[in-house]
Order: C-alpha cells, then sequence, then structure tokens
C-alpha cells in the first residue's frame, strides 16, 4: 500500500510539471523586458498659415509661423519690404522680395508682392546705355528729332510726351516724360511708391531704385518746366548732361512738337 502511495505521489508531480507549459503559469522572475529607445529628437519644422501676401506701399503684415524653435526671419532684398525680428513686414517699393524664415532644422520662405496704388502712366521700358536704334525699334518713328534728343507724342493720357537723349554714340543717356503741372501731387505719390526719396533742391525732387546712393543704379527727377508742364527723367547716376543741355534738348523738342 506505501509502495502504490509513493507512485501515485511521483504521477500526480509528474503530471503537474508537464502542466505547466498547457496552462501557461507565468515564471514567477521573469527577465525584465528592455525598456524601448527614447524618441529620437523632433525637428524644429516650420509650419506657416500663410505663404504669400500682396502689399502697397508703406502697409504691413504679420507672418504667422510656429515652430519648436526659435524663428529667424530675413529679407532678400529689403528696398522692396523688410521684416522685423518677430515676422512684420512691412512694404516698402514696388516689387517683390522673398522672406526666409530658419529654424534649427528647416527653412520655409514668405513671398512678398508690392503693387502700387497710383498708375499715373506706364514708364518707359527703356535701359540708360540702349541704343537709339532699339528706341526706334520700340517706339517707332519719332515725331521729333533735333540733334542729340528724339521725341514722342502721344505716348498716354497722362504723359503725352516721352522724349529721349543721346550721346555722341547714340546711346541713351536719360529720358523722360511730359507731363501737366496740375498733376505734381499724383507725380509725387507715383515716384514716392516705386522709388526712394533722396534729396530734393531748387524745386528739382530726386529719386534712386535703391536704399542709398553708392547701390543706386538709377536716379528719378520731377521738376517744373516752362510753368505748364512737369517732367520726369530718368538717369544713370553718371550720365546726366549739363542742365543747360537738358533744358535746350527739351526746349527745341516741344518746340518741334508744336507745343
Amino acid at each position: 500500500m506505501k509502495k502504490l502511495s509513493l507512485a501515485l505521489v511521483a504521477l500526480l508531480a509528474f503530471s503537474f510539471v508537464g502542466c505547466q507549459g498547457w496552462l501557461n503559469i507565468d515564471d514567477p522572475d521573469p527577465d525584465p523586458e528592455p525598456e524601448p529607445d527614447p524618441d529620437p529628437e523632433v525637428e524644429a519644422v516650420i509650419t506657416l498659415e500663410e505663404t504669400s501676401a500682396t502689399l502697397h506701399y508703406g502697409e504691413t503684415y504679420q507672418i504667422v509661423a510656429e515652430c519648436e524653435s526659435p524663428i529667424t526671419y530675413t529679407s532678400e532684398n529689403e528696398y522692396n519690404a523688410t521684416v522685423s525680428e518677430d515676422g512684420l513686414i512691412t512694404a516698402n517699393f514696388v516689387g517683390s522680395t522673398t522672406i526666409t524664415l530658419e529654424s534649427e532644422s528647416d527653412t520655409q520662405t514668405f513671398e512678398v508682392t508690392v503693387e502700387p496704388v497710383s498708375d499715373l502712366y506706364p514708364e518707359p521700358e527703356i535701359e540708360i546705355g540702349e541704343s537709339k536704334e532699339s528706341i526706334l525699334e520700340k517706339f517707332g518713328t519719332p515725331g521729333a528729332e533735333v540733334e542729340g534728343a528724339i521725341g514722342y507724342q502721344g505716348y498716354s493720357d497722362n504723359a503725352p510726351m516721352l522724349m529721349v537723349m543721346f550721346d555722341e554714340e547714340d546711346l541713351v543717356v536719360n529720358y523722360g516724360v511730359i507731363i501737366g503741372i496740375d498733376l505734381e501731387e499724383d507725380l509725387n505719390t507715383f515716384l514716392s511708391e516705386r522709388y526712394m526719396f533722396a534729396q530734393e533742391e531748387e524745386g528739382v525732387r530726386i529719386y534712386m531704385n535703391a536704399l542709398s546712393v553708392e547701390d543706386a543704379t538709377l536716379f528719378v527727377g520731377s521738376e517744373a518746366f516752362d510753368e505748364e508742364y512737369l517732367m520726369a527723367f530718368y538717369m544713370g547716376n553718371t550720365s546726366e548732361p549739363e542742365p543747360e543741355e537738358k533744358s535746350a534738348d527739351i526746349k527745341a523738342i516741344l518746340k518741334a512738337l508744336g507745343k
């Protein structure tokens, strides 16, 4: 009887051990699972609410951008628009520029277009140093011509006359449009939207196409002429003829046009 009891205990013990896997009984002291690797660093991505804006001279626009790290703002061309360290854009002169936003690991761009309010006249598509032959191809046969200058009548509604002056090699040294004297305020607005005011001396207002004289490639002036007209004249920084010579050419063109 004792042998039978021992055999029964052994059989039960064997059965219990063999059933542990079937019952899936957890090990009371399992090896700890490895901890997951920490999340990689999140990149400082810049998100923009808008990616462009169209403004007029003097208007402002706040760029709305979010990022995990600080953003720096830079204007590609401050002549057209500037931007503060907080992303506030100020529109300057007519044209377009790109604002660059940079974080630790991302770069985005914001496009700015500055459009004019005034459209007094279409600015002549003429380059200082352009040949007389090229001017004739663009504008056709002039209505008047004197030595060193040509004139066109009927250029636009508000600027009825266009004049172009040349050097000894028939290259453009300056050009201008004639406007009625009653449009002086309109002309000042027109030029102020497009060019940086430089100075006023003896009734002549001078503007330039850059923020400094050193960087300017074009100067634009406005002055009253012959008590009836205003002249908006365009000149390179080294190409202006002597005032007496310019005045004589203008008078000769006006006379030839019958004005």
